[in-house]
């Protein structure tokens, strides 16, 4: 019935039936290579994924084979390194990072990272610290009712509070305030921070305060900003706590003692909180005034040698290693980011130290002198008779009384000094210094003692007549048995000296600083005892032995230091009515008297040493500011990073030396005299000083006699001064041929130009002429040919007096107001106009009217060009000096504007 299937046929079937085959083994293979490419790339991405949590987990919980402890995550994301951990666990792989976590959660419970700020964390904080409060005092333990189990139970709390010391207490307690203070305002309340202080306090009560426990306090409860500010506020147990336990005293006789220690404690710790410790340690002081009596000497050196600290690392200057300071300046150490918000209420402890009350109180043996009063105010010529700044008489002044005012209040209604409270809740000023001044400390007293009985004293005020001539001070350099600068007692200079190192280390509020000892009669004190302490020679001597060494121990130069500082800063700041009419801190014989006394000074230190250009190599003003610098820093991160003991004898210091500091107060004085006079003729003259050796002195030329001409040339008479700069121009003039014994009286001499100007265009002729030549060409003779207004020249030979008048033409042109370079004052005084730059050129113009001003001085010839004294001021470069107040140079500006800043400025 079929027929037999061809081959074609099955071969046909069996290819087909192949090909199918190989389709369905091809799809299967796409397929399972699908599913393998998935599960390997789901296998790929949960290995990676694995990977990535234990990495993560590794860097955030591990560091190498420890445990980061010091910075601890939240716990909210400890619980997502917890998840990682857990998503995929190997016994064998995880089982370090297992025991690691659970150290880890051991360590951050134990440690605790306590907010004071949240109400959660600061009711946490408080159960702690009742706690501790409790288990330490055992008189709180109800269970104790029998009087025998008291010592044990006494002995059991000690035992622990021991044991809470050695496990940190105290850095634990600073971790704590640190969180809670450093801030804009305190996080922490009255209940905890009381509680803090409590348990603070008791292991030093226990112990009796050992040295160990007393620095480690001090390092990490008083470094905390504005600590005693806050417990003084808060807690009204605090005082009797701290007077009680005489805890000032003691922490500053264990600094004091273990000098050592405190070298160590200082450079461990950063500037910023050595500040915070100081402004610490001074308002703790003032809880206990005791120590400013007892303790005085001490007091002032362990504050000094923290503030000498900070000033190794302060600069003058900005460089790349410095960060600005609000305090300090310029600093070579980064500022605490926590710190600034609270650097607020460290200013506020700083400036206690130079209020009216601590200044009474250091200065309590200077107050307490009635030899020291202020004299009495005389009305009868318009002066201030005064005793004599070296009078010792007693009967004309006596101790103020408790009712009676005292001088220094008087004057403080003038507007110097606030006046001192005598009544209300707090003690005052005056108090205090008569509740110890003279119980403690007699230095100051037996000193003045000794000066009155000896008989190179006797000698100098032998009659009435020398007394009243009181500015003339005492040269004599012979020996004497009367006491000197040496002699002066410690307690007074180590004062001096906390003042010195405070307002070079604290340079930005360095102007407070001196303002605050410039209240009241402090420093009219401050000079009577320097004028009646031995002689201008002695003082010199003290110049002399203050450059070698920036003494770091108590000495004479800090007295003289901190009183000339104090009254440039006082003489700059005082007007001329405050100054010579109410006669505001001292009087007018007392200006004349220290006038006298620091022209004397200043002339014997520079005959004295070899070299007196040595005398200012230490000062800001020279150029070795960089180098100085430079030394002040690595001085520093030398004592820091490989000397621990900050005992560097070096005159590492930014502060000006003495010499530097007394020539500022001689200018500041000789400039007021030069404005307002009111020293007698000569006055600024030395006595033993023959002008004729001191001009041949110069023209050798000697550097004394240079140094001096160039400092305080007001010794000599003005007349010489004259003379002297002739004949400096006759020898320069020499050097250019000029004025030769041949030619002097003829026209041969060596001719700078010859000008062709027209009568009708002087200036514009003279400075397209004359604006283009040299020095040299300047100095030689300049020859004048006017051209009158016919366009002829004007017949004459010009020796000298055809140039004369082209000058002064050119000079009354060009100062004329109408041309816009310049303006007149209200008493017609000229200064340069402010819309000078209108004028074409003008720049040029000021430099050619600066030549022409030049020749007239070099060729002697007198112009009448009437300046304004604060441009004159700015033209001769003093307004870089440290005598110069521009507010008293605005009275030549605008007199109206003056007054009115004068009225407002008290």
């Amino acid at each position: 019935m079929f027929k037999e299937v061809k081959p074609e046929v099955t071969d046909f079937i069996e290819q087909s039936r192949k090909q199918r085959n190989e389709r369905r083994d091809a799809k299967a293979r796409a397929l399972s290579a699908v599913i393998i490419q998935k599960n390997w790339r789901s296998f790929v991405v949960r290995r990676n994924v694995i990977r990535g949590f234990r990495s993560e987990f590794d860097f955030k919980i591990l560091e190498g084979n420890g445990v980061k402890l010091t910075q601890l995550i939240p716990a909210t994301e400890l619980l997502r390194y917890v998840k990682y951990l857990k998503f995929h666990y190997n016994s064998k792989l995880d089982y370090k990072r297992f025991l690691v976590l659970i150290r880890y959660i051991v360590n951050s419970v134990d440690t605790g990272d306590f907010k004071p700020s949240i109400p959660s964390d600061s009711k946490v904080l408080n159960i702690f610290l009742s706690f501790l409060l409790i288990h330490t005092n055992c008189c709180q333990w109800s269970l104790i009712q029998d009087e025998k189990l008291k010592p044990a139970m006494s002995r059991l709390a000690t035992t622990f509070l021991q044991h809470l010391v050695q496990k940190s207490l105290f850095e634990h307690l600073n971790a704590v305030l640190q969180k809670g203070l450093t801030r804009y305002t305190p996080a922490l309340t009255k209940v905890s921070l009381t509680g803090i202080f409590t348990i603070a306090m008791r292991p030093l009560i226990y112990e009796k305060f050992p040295q160990k426990l007393v620095i480690s306090f001090t390092r990490n409860i008083l470094t905390v900003p504005g600590f005693i500010l806050h417990i003084n506020s808060m807690m009204n147990e605090a005082y009797d706590i701290i007077v009680n336990e005489r805890l000032c005293s003691k922490i500053i006789m264990t600094l004091y003692d273990s000098s050592e220690e405190f070298n160590i404690l200082l450079s461990k710790l950063d500037g910023s909180y050595v500040l915070c410790l100081i402004a610490n340690l001074i308002q703790l002081s003032l809880l206990e005034t005791d120590i400013l009596a007892s303790h005085c000497t001490e007091f002032c050196i362990v504050l000094s040698k923290s503030m000498h600290y900070l000033g190794t690392y302060v600069g003058s200057k900005k460089s790349n290693l410095c960060s600005w300071h609000p305090i300090l300046g310029w600093f070579a150490q980064s500022l605490d980011n926590s710190l600034q918000s609270a650097m607020s209420f460290v200013t506020s402890q700083l400036r206690l130290l130079w209020n009216g009350r601590m200044v009474r109180l250091l200065f309590a043996d200077l107050y307490a002198q009635a030899e020291l009063n202020l004299p009495e105010l005389s009305t009868s010529d318009g002066r201030s008779s005064s005793t004599g700044h070296h009078s010792t008489n007693k009967t004309c002044t006596s101790q103020h009384g408790p009712g009676t005012p005292s001088k220094a209040e008087k004057l403080a209604v003038l507007g110097l000094l606030p006046p001192i409270s005598r009544t209300g809740g707090s003690r005052s000023a005056g108090s205090d210094i008569d509740g110890y001044g003279h119980r403690v400390r007699h230095g100051l007293s037996n000193f003045l003692r000794q000066i009155s009985n000896s008989s190179a004293y006797r000698a100098r005020f032998r009659n009435k007549r020398e007394i009243t001539n009181n500015y003339i001070p005492n040269l004599s350099t012979g020996r004497s048995d009367s006491p000197g600068p040496s002699d002066l007692p410690k307690s007074l200079k180590a004062v001096c000296m906390l003042y010195c190192f405070t307002s070079g280390s604290l340079k930005e509020i360095r102007s407070a600083i001196l303002a605050g000892l410039s209240l009241g009669d402090l420093l009219p004190r401050m000079w009577r005892l320097i004028s009646c302490c031995g002689s201008v020679r002695d003082w010199a001597h003290v110049i002399m032995n203050s450059q070698s060494v920036y003494h770091l121990e108590p000495h004479e130069s800090h007295l003289m230091q901190i009183f000339a500082s104090a009254t440039s800063n006082l003489l700059s700041i005082l007007d001329d009515a405050e100054l010579f009419e109410l006669k505001k801190s001292f009087t007018i014989d007392e200006l004349c008297s220290m006038g006298s006394f620091f022209n004397h000074l200043i002339y014997e230190s520079v005959i004295m040493v070899p070299d007196p250009n040595q005398l200012k190599l230490w000062s800001p003003s020279c150029k070795d500011d960089n180098k100085l610098n430079k030394t002040n820093e690595s001085v520093a991160m030398y004592d820091k990073n490989n000397n621990p003991a900050v005992q560097s004898n070096s005159s590492s210091t930014v502060m000006p030396n003495l010499f530097t500091i007394c020539l500022r107060l001689l200018s500041v004085i000789y400039e007021r005299d030069s404005r307002h006079l009111f020293t007698p003729p000569d006055f600024w003259l030395i006595s033993n000083l023959k002008v004729s050796a001191f001009l041949a002195d110069l023209r050798k030329p000697k550097p004394h006699a240079t140094f001096l001409l160039k400092h305080i040339p007001h010794i000599i008479p003005h007349k010489e001064r004259v003379i002297l700069f002739r004949d400096f121009v006759r020898e320069d003039k020499a050097s250019l041929g000029i004025h030769t014994r041949t030619n002097w009286l003829t026209d041969d001499g060596p001719v700078g130009a010859v000008i062709t100007v027209h009568r009708n265009r002087i200036v514009e002729d003279g400075y397209q002429q004359l604006a283009n030549l040299t020095s040299s060409q300047l100095r030689m003779k300049i020859r004048v040919q006017f051209v009158n207004e016919m366009g002829l020249d004007e017949v004459g030979i010009d020796l000298d007096g055809v140039f004369k008048e082209f000058l002064e033409e050119t000079l009354r042109r060009v100062f004329d107001p109408s041309l816009n370079l310049f303006r007149v004052t209200n008493d017609q005084r000229l200064y340069p106009s402010p819309t000078s730059h209108l004028q074409e050129s003008h720049l040029q113009l000021f430099e050619f009217l600066g030549k022409m001003l030049a020749k007239a001085v070099y060729e002697c010839i007198v112009v009448d060009v009437p300046f304004a004294n604060f441009f004159l001021t700015q033209l001769l470069g003093r307004e870089k000096a440290g005598c110069y107040s521009f507010l008293d140079e605005l009275a030549t500006l605008d007199k109206e504007l003056y007054k009115s800043l004068s009225y407002i400025k008290w």
